[in-house]
Parts: C-alpha cells; sequence; structure tokens
C-alpha cells in the first residue's frame, strides 16, 4: 500500500518530515486526522520505527478508537503503536510505577461525585458552614492540579489576591491526604501525580524517554500546562515531537486550557517547521467565508484562511428574530420545509447554542411539531445515580482501601445506617491503620472492640461484601450481575411499579449490556481495568439508540469534531453570545473562536439567528445583535463599535417591553405537525430605490418611523444604497433598516 497517495501535496511533505519538532496549523475539516494516522503509518510502515517506539496522543476517547482503526487498516492490528488519551496514558503509567509516589497499582480514580463527596467531608471538618465553599475550593484544587501546583505553591500563586489564601491551601493539602489515604485520585490528579512522577522517579522518566522516540499530539490547542509539561519531559531524549492543532478552534480554557501552547511552540522550540492545512473538505466556500470573516477579528491567532474546491453552495441565511419563541418558530419551521422539499433527514440538523439554559424553548417548539430531537451535552449515562451506585459496590472491592465507595454503599439500599455509625467505622479503621473494607470482612474478629450498636448495624452489609469478595474474581459481566442480584437492585427499583423507578432499574440492565459487550471486546481486562475504562469513558451514546433519525441540539462546545448537513446558531444576542462574563473579563477571544467552531460545524447550509427579547432567570431582556453576527457578514471588520453603543441604547430605553404581549401577529409561525410547510417562494425584485439624502443618518441621531414610532440610530453599516441601520425603538426594541427604503425622517 502506497500510504503517500490521496493526499495533498502539503500533505505529503508533513508525513514524510518525520524528524525534530513539527507544529501543523490544520484549520477545520483538513483532513489533520488522516495525515496525523498516515504519518504515524510512515515511521511504522516506510521507516521501519517499532510501533512501540512511537506514542499518538488524542483529545477523546472516540478519536482514539478512530485513529486506532485507521492504522489497524494500514498496518495491521499487531502494529503496537501507543495511541491513548492522556488521562489514560498517566493511567497505565501510574499503574506501573505509581508505588514510588505512595500508590498501590489498583488506585481508584474518582469521578465529579466522588470527589465532591470527600471535598465536602474536608470542609466538614474545618468546621466552615458554607454551602458555597465547595464549589469554590473544587475549582480552586482544580486549577492548581491543572496548573501542576501543590497546595503550597498554589498558596504563593494566589496570596494576596484571593481571600482565604491560606485556608484555600490548607483544606487543599488535607484533600489530597484524604485521596491518598483511600488510595485515589481525582480525574486532575492523573496528571498532577504523573507529573510529580516524572520528575521525582529516574527510572520511571528514563524508562518512558527512552520507550517513546516519536511523540504526536493532536488538538494541541487544548492542552494545559501540566499536559504541556509532561510532553515536554517525555519528547527530552529524542526531540520528535509532532504537534497538530487549530489556535482558532482552542475553546477550553474555562478547564484550563492554554492557547499559548500552541501559538507559542515554534517561538519555544526555534528549529520547528511550520506547515498549515487550509484546504477544508467539509463546508462549501458560502460558509467559509461566513467562519473567517469572523476568525480575523481574533489578535492572538497565527495567520491562515480556510479555503475549499467544494464550490459556492447556498448562502448563509440571518434571521433577526422578535423573540426566542419567534426565533425557534423560524428554525423549525426550516427544518420541515428542508425536509419536506428538499429531502433532508431530521439528523442532518444541528440547532447549536451558547449555554443549556437556551434549549428550553427550542425543545417545546420541537416536540410542538412533533419532530424528534436528541441533545447532546445532557446528563450522560454513567452519571446516572443508579449506575454510580453499582459501580461503587464493583469499585470498593477491587480497591480495599477506597473509603468513599464504602461511605456511598453502605446505606444503599437503606439498611438503617446512619452518618454517626459510618464515621464509628471509619474512626475505629484509621485507628488500627486498616481500610472500613477490611474491618467488615473480618467483622467476627472486631466485634468485641467495636461499639455494639455499630456491629450489629453493619453486619448486613459486612455479610453482603464478604460475599461479593468471595466471588471478585469472576469474569466482569458476570461479577456485575452477582453484585446487582446480593444487593438486591431490582427489587429495590421495580417494588413500587413507580415509572422514574422502573426507568432507573432499566438503566441497569443496559449497564449490565454494556458489561458483556465489553468483556467480548476485552475478555482479558480485569475488574479494575474495567472500572478504569468506564471511569475515563467520555459517553456521548443516545438514550433511545434504536431511533437514529433525530434532530440534534447541542452546545456549541459539545459539537467540535462533529459535522452536520445543515447547522443553525441561535441565540446571537450580546451578553449571551459572546458572554456577559467573557465581556467583563476581556475573554471575547475565546467566544470568537467558540464561534468559528460552531459555523464550521456546517456542511451545506447556514442559519445564524439573533432574537431581539430574550426571557431569561425570570424576565425579558432586549438584545442588541451578537457582535459575531455582523463579523459574519463582513460588514465589521473590528465590531467593537457596536458594543460601544449597547450601554448608551439600553440605559436610554423606557418601559421595558412585556414578553410577546406585543409581537406582531405575523411574526408568530405555527409550526403544526399536522399542517404541511408552505413552498418557499422566491421574493420579488425590489425596484430601485429613489435617491435620498442620506446625510445626518448617523450613530446617535434620531429618527422618526410611521409605524414605530421615534427611535435612536445604534449603528450605520454600508455607504449610499447598501447602507443600513440598526435603531434602537423604546418599548419595541431593536430594528434593522435599509437607509435608501426605509420610511425614516431625522428628528432635528
Amino acid at each position: 500500500m502506497n500510504l503517500l497517495e490521496n493526499l495533498n501535496d502539503v500533505q505529503r511533505q508533513i508525513v514524510t518530515d518525520t524528524e525534530g519538532q513539527v507544529l501543523v496549523l490544520a484549520g477545520a475539516g483538513s483532513g489533520k486526522t488522516r495525515v496525523l494516522t498516515h504519518r504515524v503509518a510512515y515511521l511504522v510502515g516506510e521507516k521501519g520505527v517499532f510501533g512501540s517506539n512511537v506514542l499518538a496522543i488524542t483529545f477523546t476517547n472516540k478519536a482514539t478508537a478512530e485513529m486506532r482503526e485507521r492504522l489497524d487498516a494500514l498496518l495491521g492490528e499487531e502494529h503496537g503503536v501507543w495511541i491513548s488519551t492522556i488521562h489514560s496514558l498517566a493511567a497505565r503509567i501510574l499503574r506501573r510505577f505509581g508505588e514510588y509516589i505512595g500508590y498501590d497499582k489498583n488506585f481508584s480514580i474518582y469521578d465529579e461525585t466522588d470527589s465532591s463527596r470527600v471535598i465536602a467531608k474536608v470542609i466538614q471538618e474545618a468546621q466552615i458552614d458554607e454551602a458555597r465553599f465547595i464549589e469554590a475550593l473544587k475549582g480552586h484544587i482544580s486549577k492548581a492540579k491543572n496548573e501542576g501546583m501543590s497546595p503550597e505553591e498554589y498558596y504563593h500563586e494566589i496570596n494576596g489576591f484571593v481571600n482565604d489564601a491560606d485556608k484555600i491551601a490548607k483544606l487543599y493539602a488535607r484533600y489530597d491526604e484524604l485521596l491518598q489515604q483511600n488510595n485515589a485520585m481525582d480525574f486532575d490528579d492523573l496528571l498532577h501525580k504523573l507529573k510529580k512522577l516524572l520528575l521525582t522517579c529516574d527510572e520511571c522518566r528514563v524508562y518512558y524517554q527512552n520507550k517513546f522516540r516519536y511523540i504526536h499530539v493532536d488538538e494541541f490547542q487544548d492542552t494545559n500546562r501540566v499536559q504541556y509539561e509532561i510532553i515536554k519531559i517525555l519528547a527530552e531524549k529524542w526531540g520528535n515531537l509532532f504537534v497538530v492543532g487549530d489556535d482558532d478552534q482552542s475553546i477550553y480554557g474555562w478547564r484550563g486550557a492554554v492557547v499559548e501552547n500552541i501559538l507559542n511552540f515554534d517561538k519555544e522550540f526555534k528549529d520547528c517547521k511550520v506547515y498549515k492545512l487550509l484546504e477544508n473538505y467539509r463546508s462549501t466556500s458560502e460558509i467559509l467565508d461566513c467562519a473567517n470573516n469572523v476568525i480575523m477579528n481574533n489578535k492572538a491567532r497565527h495567520e491562515k484562511k480556510l479555503f475549499t474546491n467544494r464550490g459556492k453552495g447556498v448562502k448563509v441565511e440571518y434571521y433577526n428574530a422578535w423573540s426566542d419563541r419567534n426565533e425557534a418558530e423560524w428554525v423549525v419551521g426550516k427544518i420541515e420545509s428542508l425536509v419536506f422539499y428538499n429531502g433532508y433527514r431530521k439528523s442532518d440538523f444541528a440547532i447549536l447554542v451558547r449555554a443549556n439554559s437556551l434549549t428550553r424553548i427550542i425543545e417545546q417548539t420541537l416536540q410542538s411539531a412533533r419532530l424528534n430531537y436528541k441533545v447532546i451535552g445532557g446528563f450522560k449515562f454513567f452519571d446516572r445515580k443508579e449506575i454510580q451506585d453499582v459501580l461503587a459496590y464493583m469499585r470498593a472491592i477491587s480497591n480495599s482501601k477506597d473509603g468513599s465507595a464504602i461511605e456511598r454503599i453502605i446505606n444503599f439500599p437503606a439498611r438503617g445506617i446512619g452518618d454517626a455509625t459510618v464515621q464509628k467505622l471509619d474512626y475505629y479503621a484509621r485507628e488500627r491503620n486498616t481500610s472500613m473494607l477490611k474491618v467488615l470482612l473480618e467483622l467476627d474478629e472486631h466485634e468485641l472492640y467495636l461499639p455494639k450498636g455499630t456491629a450489629k448495624k453493619v453486619e448486613p452489609f459486612a455479610e453482603i461484601m464478604r460475599d461479593l469478595y468471595a466471588n471478585k474474581n469472576l469474569p466482569v459481566d458476570l461479577f456485575m450481575q452477582y453484585v446487582v442480584e446480593r444487593v438486591g437492585f431490582e427489587k429495590y427499583y421495580t417494588a413500587n411499579d413507580k415509572e422514574e423507578e422502573v426507568a432507573r432499574w432499566e438503566n441497569i440492565g443496559q449497564l449490565l449490556n454494556y458489561a458483556k459487550e465489553f468483556c467480548l471486546s476485552h475478555p482479558t481486562y480485569t475488574l479494575q481495568e474495567f472500572l478504569e475504562t468506564v471511569t475515563l469513558e467520555e459517553s456521548s451514546k443516545d438514550d433511545t439508540p434504536y431511533d437514529k433519525d433525530k434532530v440534534t441540539i447541542a452546545t456549541m462546545h459539545s459539537v467540535k469534531g462533529l459535522e452536520f448537513r445543515v447547522v443553525f446558531i441561535v441565540g446571537c444576542a450580546e451578553e449571551v453570545f459572546p458572554t456577559a462574563q467573557s465581556i467583563r473579563c476581556g475573554t471575547v477571544e475565546e467566544e470568537r473562536r467558540i464561534m468559528y467552531v460552531a459555523i464550521t460545524r456546517a456542511k451545506e447550509r447556514l442559519y445564524i439567528s439573533n432574537p431581539q427579547k430574550l426571557y431569561r432567570f425570570g424576565k425579558v431582556q432586549d438584545c442588541l445583535p451578537s457582535r459575531f453576527v455582523q463579523e459574519a457578514k463582513g460588514e465589521l471588520e473590528n465590531s467593537y463599535k457596536l458594543f460601544q453603543e449597547r450601554s448608551r441604547y439600553l440605559d436610554g430605553l423606557g418601559k421595558r417591553p412585556t414578553y410577546l404581549d406585543d409581537e406582531p401577529a405575523s411574526s408568530r409561525i405555527k409550526n403544526n405537525a399536522s399542517t404541511r410547510p408552505q413552498p418557499i417562494v422566491p421574493k420579488p425584485k425590489t425596484a430601485k430605490p429613489v435617491a435620498k439624502d442620506l446625510t445626518g443618518f448617523v450613530a446617535g441621531a434620531k429618527v422618526k418611523h410611521p409605524n414605530y414610532g421615534e427611535g435612536s440610530i445604534i449603528i450605520v453599516i454600508g455607504e449610499g444604497a447598501n447602507a443600513t441601520a440598526t435603531i434602537g425603538f423604546p418599548g419595541l426594541g431593536v430594528k434593522k433598516f435599509i437607509l435608501a427604503l426605509a420610511p425614516l425622517t431625522l428628528i432635528k
């Protein structure tokens, strides 16, 4: 097989340039996965490098599976290349060398719920009576670990800038101590502890530096500080570091991603070679022009412009909706029309929002039209309480030191075991330098020393745990089946025939099916390996997989890496997108990158809309169109003028309009499922306007309209016959006019 055929000239250069540091700036839809995969295959298949000496770090489990599948097809299944997310790589290394930093190889990996429970315990110990402090502390600990800082280092970082810096550092230290006692790590720990291991354990560092002669990193723009430091340590000996990404798609700053990693890579490595992949194979040129128009307004970026040979395509359509409800009805009307007249399937459509809170009216409108839909970024299967409870029983058996798992399940199903009993059991175990599970398994030996009430209350639970422990070496799927039966989950969830409870039992049934499928695919995996896979799983499976033909509703973050034939970007209003917080904090450039990602998901058709009124947080808000709408149209190269006028306009408004009460009847588009959408009739061409003196129609000028009354011009865009004005009318909202055509008169 010729690995270089079907690659364009730039792709071929990248694949064959294998030595030293290489930075590939890969625009959206430019075939970066293909290039990355072929480069790895070229190293192994053409240059004779052992697969075990090649590392490929991906951003998601889905990307890992896709790359492995492609490499299997190119090289055969025995290629031996290390392909994994960086968190999975960290877990694998820590399983082998974790004892050097005080962890047994069967350590637990805590999810969000487990780590929150430990943090709550830390705060309770410190006698801090503030529930809100839990989330704040979680944020500080995560930030510290993503930046590779110990409690002491983090204290010096925030002291003088954050209130209670000393308290935060002490609670962080205590949290770490409890995790270590439980032989557990949270998700951020996997990288934080790996960095510590590589810096302190010469044997581990030298082994992996020798092993990984060629290191590849996908989605490099999404790496955080500690990830980058780990990668640099691993690449130190051979210096063959290949990174691919797109600074224009760096949208995870809120969870620690550092866009400077990719912006400064070629500055840190002076001999670095830089390539740009700019040909887009996904979208039409109309869509790419829109994306380029938006992203060019960012200053912190590598200069690049996407192009395509797919043709011009359908024009991008914009809609200035009267309200968010009108906007949703417009979207649904478009979907029905495209399905009925253009042959699209429901699964071809994606409705993208900036935040989950904006989906309610869209969902209601889709339901009214009887259009099936799914929400990406909703409640994940493995996050459900009933699923976590089953896994906690298994985790407690796999890792005998995992006290958090014991605390979760000791009174579920209810056994009359309260917090006081759990605290006594925990204290007794720590006094004897053992674990709660060991005490429960050997309860007969401890009954004389434990408080009588405690021993009596925990005996039924201890009996269950002894039975589970005795069967822990069963295949994973059979062990899970035994756990479910022995604990009595079915009886608990089907006792009262409540629909919600029965649904929980059905979810457990799906978990049992998952375990069976897992064992068929991974027959040699241990219980510990299964639990690790589940914890690191980024599941995006639809809860009802039997009906695939559904409209997708999703946040813009959750569709990165996906593509759809038709995309609607809704809710494009100032202080919604970009968010008010990003405007205050000066992080609008990341918001603009989010818009860029959203636009480049579209393959054939793109619709962008903004509501003039938005119902949020229990009240109606008047909205200006997002600056991104103007940028997408190419009407503003630097759109700061638009939002400079925002405060003056909103302050000048009198009575706030009531939601929908004064909405024109013509704007209420009914989408009854029993009514077929009407054909789209081309609008008649407008006669050329009579010459009109537009002098005086400038931002801030007062004008009068025969129907809307008096208003103020917010901004004027364009010149002559093409000039458009955005005008705010007190009590009516914002409207846009072509000045040469509109019946507007200046108020002197």
